[in-house]
């Protein structure tokens, strides 16, 4: 058996893990992905673990890079290599889906967009974060669900389209609570207030994009919220 490489990603709320046959681009032989409930390192450890008893993940044979929020505090205890994520999404979409010009990533604290633009030989880079508020992200809809009685499986599959939409505030979280607030209040059916929740994190991420730049296909949406509520996508 040769060498192992593996990505592990220590989000905000989840951890994610792939283990990959020789280099990056090889075969996946093993991956992972749960939410960790704020035990970051614990979470790491048994994903670490279960690496070494399911694919024979060896010491100083094999490569762990780490990526995430909670990455950087890990690596040098696990003797791999911190990855900004950003970097990594980069490297990630150029491999694997050269055709997107636009990347939009909502986490469960944090957005980043990226925009490819063709330059000279290759492609060139720009990134916009927007980290300080969870306005537009996993956690701001989740908590709103919950207060709304929602459960997590009801609320992926919530639609969005053809559903009358209200003004709730993407600015920041503690704002769009209180509009939703208002709308429950106002007797405004709970599906109507999720499809406004998903309206305002797109433009909570759009409006973070207002430097003159045009999202142009191909449109590559990830992150856990893209991918688990079907409204949003």
């Amino acid at each position: 058996a040769g060498m192992i490489c593996v990505g592990l990603d220590v989000g905000s709320t989840t951890i994610k893990a792939v283990a990959v046959q020789g280099d990056a681009a090889g075969t996946v032989l093993w991956s992972d992905y749960q939410r960790h409930h704020t035990k970051q390192a614990e979470t790491a450890l048994a994903f670490l673990q279960r690496l070494e008893q399911e694919c024979g993940l060896t010491p100083g044979r094999d490569r762990v890079y780490l990526t995430g929020s909670g990455g950087g505090p890990l690596a040098p205890h696990l003797g791999g290599k911190f990855v900004q994520e950003v970097v990594a999404v980069a490297a990630a979409v150029e491999q694997l889906h050269p055709e997107v010009h636009f990347v939009s990533e909502i986490g469960g604290e944090d957005m980043k967009t990226l925009f490819f633009t063709p330059a000279g030989d290759g492609k060139g880079k720009q990134v916009f974060m927007q980290s300080a508020c969870s306005g537009g992200t996993g956690t701001f809809v989740e908590k709103t669900a919950r207060k709304l009685h929602i459960a997590t499986e009801q609320l992926a599959a919530m639609p969005y389209e053809g559903l009358t939409l209200h003004k709730v505030s993407s600015k920041c979280g503690i704002f769009a609570e209180s509009d939703a607030n208002s709308l429950v209040k106002a007797g405004v059916p709970v599906d109507e207030i999720i499809a406004s929740l998903f309206e305002a994190v797109v433009h909570q991420n759009l409006a973070t994009l207002t430097k003159g730049n045009v999202p142009m296909p191909g449109v590559l949406l990830l992150g856990g919220p893209n991918l688990f509520f079907t409204g949003l996508q």
